[in-house]
């Protein structure tokens, strides 16, 4: 039995390593441009740049007031994208009934909620499958250059992200609470106020703090389409070649993610109304400092209402796009997929050096652990991968896209390896996370046999979070097929770059045809994924470990 539980465990670390040259080759990507003499040259080009950034007054000045402009901008995007979520997800969460109800509810009233249901499930689902940046074209051609385009992209993409996670927490409480209330008569609103809130709210408001990091830093990149923000500066200073100036608007994105983490792990701690007045004082200062014309988003943009309205619906044309869109479909999904599994084997080896009971610490209460010069040794090499795990994870996709972009030229192989660079820091976060909520007794007892760290991470720890990090792995997968789309706005292969070039030369039909065969592409993915994480997790949304990934689930990109 465990002779073929080995033999089964290696033909999988087999297949995956295929499937990811296999997916490569299917992209198009050449990993020989990495070292070609001219990528060679770029890199080092680059990488002077970025070791020499500009600290001039003038400069440091204006990174200042844009990595404001950004920090008010992903406040203001969560505030409203958390209103959108926990509105549809109130509608679209399935309050079970009795087992056997003593009065059954009208027809008409089951067709009503059952309909509303299903329907705030489709907006949730097209606000997620649309990436920000095609938002943000949107609102640019709305409410023009400025802050008010990222904030309203942000909301919406996120507030679809959001509103399908709390639907979700939402129906994994406990059934016990929802089947009182239901047998004293309460009402749909009466037992999600007094049932479903009191249960997820702690869960809620630590995903939409994470996800508050996350928006910061799409605030910085959506810069790139006129939305404001740092992201303006970085896309300036790789235009003009100012590596100098692009060192320090990284440097400030950095330094933005890394304080957001220090602050929402310190509010994690506190009672909610800190969390809640924060928010509150967040939006205020966000809606009165921030340049955002209102009127406009209410007043709508005419002439552009006037090019959807005016779309002509040509059946060859549509056919064509059909037929243009298809391959990159299959390109962004291999890219995506060789990005998910290269980054998630390295991510696999780093996780346990960023554990700190694996590396510094120890399951047995009483226990030498290490001394001297060896735990010196061992609190540098746990600080050193933690920090090389939050600058990748800190660095936006599509900056990073833009990055190797100039190294190893347009195409496959930039978007993969700025997919792949992020995910290794979001993935090692997340192993990470799974290694410190195993149960201890396992582990605890191979280290008091006397077992090498190594030992008690492949026999102690590891089986009981592998089927964690499958279901996480693959999660990520969902959200890097999102994070492919994306990164082809700026070169970088895939679906992407065919909507960027509808977007530019104005070809509204085409434009239209993309988002339908994306939002697809994206709920098919989702749906597949959604049948697979059950299954890897045992099927049970109550149990530990699905309540366990259900809330540290971290989507794109961001």
């Amino acid at each position: 039995m465990e002779r073929r539980k080995e033999t089964r465990r290696f033909a999988l670390w087999t297949m995956l390593a295929v499937s990811v040259c296999v997916c490569m080759e299917f992209s198009g990507a050449d990993v020989g441009a990495l070292f070609d003499r001219a990528g060679m040259k770029n890199a080092g080009e680059l990488l002077s740049g970025l070791l020499h950034p500009n600290v001039s007054a003038d400069f440091l000045g204006r990174i200042a007031w844009l990595s404001g402009e950004s920090l008010l901008i992903g406040i203001l995007g969560t505030f409203f994208a958390v209103f959108i979520g926990v509105a549809l997800a109130s509608i679209a969460i399935r309050i079970p009934d009795l087992p056997d109800p003593p009065v059954q509810q009208r027809l008409l009233y089951r067709i009503v909620g059952h309909s509303a249901r299903w329907g705030a499930r489709f907006i949730l689902g097209v606000f997620r499958a649309v990436p920000e940046i095609v938002w943000a074209y949107f609102f640019v051609r709305l409410l023009g250059l400025g802050p008010g385009a990222a904030v309203m992209a942000i909301a919406l993409t996120v507030g679809g992200s959001i509103g399908k996670l709390y639907a979700e927490l939402g129906e994994s409480v406990d059934p016990s609470t929802i089947h009182a209330l239901r047998a004293t008569g309460a009402g749909r609103w009466s037992i999600y106020i007094h049932g479903i809130l009191p249960q997820v709210q702690r869960q809620w408001v630590a995903y939409a703090l994470f996800r508050l990091e996350c928006n910061i830093r799409s605030g910085t990149i959506l810069g790139v389409v006129g939305a404001g923000g740092l992201g303006s500066e970085i896309a300036l200073s790789i235009r003009y070649f100012e590596f100098d100036k692009l060192a320090t608007a990284l440097l400030a994105v950095l330094a933005l993610v890394v304080a957001l983490e220090i602050v929402s792990a310190w509010l994690r701690k506190k009672p909610l109304p800190w969390t809640l007045t924060g928010a509150a004082v967040g939006g205020g200062m966000a809606l009165w400092l921030l340049d955002i014309p209102w009127r406009d988003l209410l007043r709508g943009n005419l002439q552009m209402m006037g090019d959807f309205a005016s779309v002509h619906w040509d059946g060859e044309a549509i056919l064509g796009t059909f037929k243009t869109a298809f391959p990159l479909v299959a390109q962004t999904i291999a890219m995506a997929w060789a990005a998910t599994v290269s980054s998630a084997l390295i991510a696999f080896w780093l996780a346990p050096l960023a554990t700190a009971t694996l590396t510094t610490g120890s399951y047995l209460t009483n226990s030498y652990a290490r001394r001297g010069c060896g735990l010196l040794a061992a609190h540098a090499l746990l600080h050193t991968i933690k920090a090389i795990l939050q600058v990748t994870r800190a660095m936006p996709e599509i900056m990073l896209a833009l990055l190797f972009v100039m190294w190893v030229g347009p195409g496959p192989l930039a978007g993969i390896l700025a997919i792949a660079v992020h995910n290794i820091g979001v993935m090692g976060r997340l192993y990470t996370d799974i290694y410190e909520e195993i149960e201890t007794g396992p582990p605890r007892a191979l280290q008091s046999a006397g077992t090498s760290s190594l030992g008690v991470w492949l026999f102690g720890v590891l089986p009981q979070a592998y089927p964690r990090m499958a279901a996480f792995t693959l999660y990520r997968f969902e959200v890097n097929v999102r994070a492919t789309a994306m990164v082809g706005f700026v070169g970088a292969g895939g679906i992407g770059d065919a909507l960027n070039t509808a977007i530019s030369l104005f070809h509204i039909t085409d434009l239209l045809v993309l988002l339908l065969i994306m939002i697809a592409m994206v709920t098919v993915i989702d749906a597949f994924g959604d049948r697979v994480r059950k299954r890897i997790l045992g099927g049970s949304s109550n149990s530990k470990w699905t309540a366990v990934f259900k809330r540290s689930r971290r989507p794109t990109s961001v």
